[in-house]
């Protein structure tokens, strides 16, 4: 009998031009959560679709329980008892979660061939509490949030006598509190003997979670370890190659005169009162915990939504913010969270993506001037550094920290003064992180007032000049970086008469 419930030897998987995988192996154990971490573009998606059945490899084995499999196709993985739950989550949101939950393997009458509806409320109901979850199954999909959705994929996963489950990134979009209860769901699926690989780019994910750690960089297989038994810095050096001595960069920019200042700005039922100024040079930090409206007040800045009182005043003169181009005209850009969703068009090239806002610099009597399109973009790509062979190749054929890259490029075509970047390195590696704080960094020495908004403490207090700390709407406190303390943020972050925020933070 195998010591391996999953075991995958020299596994090769190639497309056109690219060698995705490059002879991994990989190891699970039976009730085991095994980490797998590496940048983005180290071959962990490919491999995920490897062992659900939607690749199939070039060269290697696959074994389940120790004999050789052949995963052809979901179907084939489903019926070996593997399954996976996505960073983003796939689902029928106009149905039921019983519908999500048995779909594709309804329970059905032998006689009658109709569907059993009874039967299957019940039993998703019953999976649900398992998961220690008191959802209505007939509650629509789409009404939930990201966290209930993943208990739904995972109730999905359980539905289908899963023994093998893929949680990719699952923390990247939940809260504190959501994250806890994720890791009690995930560590009571271990105790029932199910085992779990857990691909995150959270370091506290894997240190709370895992048993043991795989790496993949470039495509390779680099190495596996207890948890115990690797540190933080040589976990990185597996992961990028190298060592990160130093993840924030040295501040070295003078700051300068005001270029931006709010006063009393508010929108109703989302913030009030919110009032500070920016400075050229100036990084200025802006947390608070998941809803404190922290996005909501960067857009009505950039025009997406409108303020119903209070002042903007731009380079000294009150101005009028009610669309992204006044914004613009300004000298105001915007990095929204959702790089996929709101920033770039993945199914365009990069030079088309980074050129996109300046189209009209660009043209001359409304024809497109190619050649200056393909220079600037190509000038601007490799400003930032993206990791690509070609400006021509498409945005979804990057990993999600160049992605973010060529948002960042995209900002640099317009001519701005003050730039917002909602959530930057959100869902990318360490490595991705370094380049991107570097980045930022550089536009702050270059003159540029640059409004961070970040849910990371570290991100926080390693780039802020001050730290501007929401909750619930309100402005509470405003401190420089040498008063600021991880502390001294959550306290801000959270009233004291605010049990919800409490509970946010403490779990």
């Amino acid at each position: 009998m195998s010591d391996y419930i999953l075991e995958l030897k020299d596994i090769t998987k190639e497309f056109p031009g690219v060698k995705a995988l490059d002879k991994v192996s990989f190891q699970l154990k039976k009730g085991e959560i095994h980490a797998l971490m590496g940048e983005n573009g180290a071959g962990k998606s490919t491999f995920i679709k490897v062992i659900t059945g939607v690749h199939q490899p070039n060269e290697g084995e696959i074994y389940l329980n120790g004999e050789s499999i052949e995963i052809n196709g979901p179907k084939v993985a489903q019926r070996f008892g593997i399954a996976a739950i996505y960073q983003h989550v796939t689902n029928y949101p106009d149905l039921s979660i019983t519908e999500n939950i048995y779909m594709g393997h309804e329970k059905i009458n032998p006689t009658s061939r109709m569907i059993k509806w009874k039967q299957m409320h019940a039993d998703a109901k019953a999976l649900l509490q398992s998961l220690g979850s008191d959802l209505d199954p007939k509650t629509e999909m789409g009404s939930l949030s990201v966290a209930q959705q993943q208990i739904v994929e995972i109730a999905k996963a359980l539905s289908a006598q899963a023994k093998i489950i893929i949680m990719d990134e699952p923390t990247a979009a939940l809260t504190h509190r959501e994250s806890e209860e994720l890791y009690a769901i995930t560590e009571g699926l271990k105790a029932d003997g199910v085992s779990i690989i857990f691909i995150s780019h959270r370091f506290e994910d894997m240190y709370r979670l895992a048993d043991r750690v795989t790496v993949f960089r470039d495509s390779q297989y680099i190495g596996t370890w207890d948890v115990d038994d690797i540190s933080n810095n040589d976990l990185i050096v597996a992961m990028v190659g190298r060592e990160i001595k130093q993840l924030f960069p040295t501040k070295s920019g003078k700051i300068g005169d005001e270029i931006l200042r709010i006063e009393n700005l508010g929108q109703i039922g989302r913030f009030k009162d919110i009032s500070f100024s920016l400075r050229k040079g100036e990084i200025l930090g802006l947390t608070g915990l998941v809803g404190a409206g922290r996005s909501e007040l960067c857009q009505s800045l950039f025009g997406i939504d409108s303020y119903d009182e209070g002042k903007i005043f731009f380079d000294g003169k009150q101005v009028f913010i009610n669309q992204p181009k006044s914004a613009m005209d300004l000298g105001i850009g915007y990095l929204p969270e959702d790089r996929q969703a709101q920033s770039l068009i993945m199914q365009w090239s990069i030079k088309q993506n980074i050129t996109l806002a300046s189209l009209t610099e660009l043209s001359n009597n409304g024809w497109l001037n190619e050649k200056n399109e393909r220079e600037v973009s190509k000038e601007l790509a490799e400003k930032v550094d993206v990791k690509t062979p070609s400006v021509f190749h498409l945005a979804n054929s990057l990993s999600g920290g160049n992605q973010q890259k060529v948002s960042v490029a995209k900002l640099l075509t317009t001519d701005l003064k003050v730039i917002i970047f909602d959530e930057p390195t959100k869902g990318v590696d360490i490595g991705a992180k370094s380049a991107i704080y570097q980045i930022i960094v550089d536009l702050a020495k270059q003159g540029y007032g640059i409004i961070m908004v970040s849910s990371e403490m570290p991100e926080v207090l390693g780039l802020s000049d001050r730290i501007a700390v929401m909750c619930e709407g309100r402005l509470t406190r405003i401190m420089d970086q040498q008063e600021a303390s991880q502390e001294a943020i959550l306290e801000a972050a959270m009233s004291k008469d605010n049990v919800t925020a409490k509970q946010e933070v403490t779990g």
